[in-house]
């Protein structure tokens, strides 16, 4: 076995390796651990059985199977940046939607405190006994025997 096929063994094996590790650990999700393993797992192949590169580049056209592995590569990573770009478009628009929410409740919050200090400050003035004694009946001078 080329030494290439056994590195691209050992590699593929640890990308496996590792995206089951990160999957059980929770660091990555589902969704988007599948695309991993399939490249793994493609890669195991193709680095275990090398007539199969040969045959698709051959049955694709390409000349040689690097160029194919190339090639699909790119197509690989360019379906990534796909993904996670529109994943980008839904955060963000989630992201302005929970943003436009607070704003809202942030005003509902400040006029419903401005309307209970006011309601507080009425019924103060109600209970408060008066400064003056202006209105109070007068007092009568105690009657001394």
């Amino acid at each position: 076995m080329a030494g290439w096929r056994v590195l691209s063994i050992v590699i593929a094996c640890l990308v496996l390796f590792v995206v089951i590790e990160m999957m059980r650990r929770r660091k990555l999700r589902e969704k988007y651990a599948g695309i991993w393993l399939v490249v793994a797992i493609g890669v195991v192949i193709l680095a275990v059985v090398p007539a199969v590169a040969n045959f698709v580049a051959h049955l694709t056209g390409v000349e040689t199977p690097s160029n194919f592995v190339f090639f699909l590569s790119g197509v690989v990573l360019a379906m990534v940046s796909l993904q996670l770009s529109t994943e980008v478009g839904h955060l963000e628009e989630e992201v302005r939607t929970a943003v436009e929410e607070t704003a809202l409740l942030r005003c509902e919050l400040e006029d419903a405190q401005r309307d209970l200090e006011a309601r507080i400050a009425e019924l103060d003035k109600r209970t408060t006994a008066p400064d003056t004694v202006d209105g109070l009946p007068e007092a009568r001078p105690a009657r001394v025997r």
